[in-house]
């Protein structure tokens, strides 16, 4: 009894750990800072992590152009940080392809990290600085 109730312990703890969140190799072709859009999101967006974990863009959330990856445009958020969440965390920036959220590119990785389930985000150019 006393292995069974042992056995069942360790099968909750490993079906509760987060998966890791996947990700492949991308090469990032950086904008011009002179060059690069900034962007305000209109509405708020709640994103599902393949990971299980739920993460939200406020509505009012800045970002800056970074560059493109094959996937699409990313967008570095500049008065936050974001973050996605597997087995770890990762710094990451949304990764747009229309107004479509189609997941994040990890700085520190240098990586795409998909979604199965592209996110509306919602967004309109901002006046760029002079």
């Amino acid at each position: 009894m006393r292995f069974g109730a042992l056995l069942f312990a360790a099968a909750t703890v490993l079906a509760a750990c987060a998966s890791e969140v996947v990700r492949s190799p991308a090469q990032l072709s950086v904008v011009p800072p002179q060059e690069a859009r900034r962007y305000v999101a209109t509405k708020p967006a709640a994103i599902w992590l393949d990971s299980g974990y739920e993460r939200g863009i406020a509505s009012g959330t800045e970002f800056t152009e970074l560059g493109r990856i094959a996937q699409g445009r990313v967008l570095k958020p500049t008065s936050t940080t974001f973050t996605i969440e597997g087995t770890h965390m990762h710094e990451a920036y949304p990764v747009v392809n229309g107004e479509r959220i189609v997941g994040f590119y990890l700085p520190v990785e240098r990586a795409f990290s998909p979604l199965s389930h592209p996110t509306s985000l919602f967004t309109e150019e901002k006046e760029a600085l002079r």
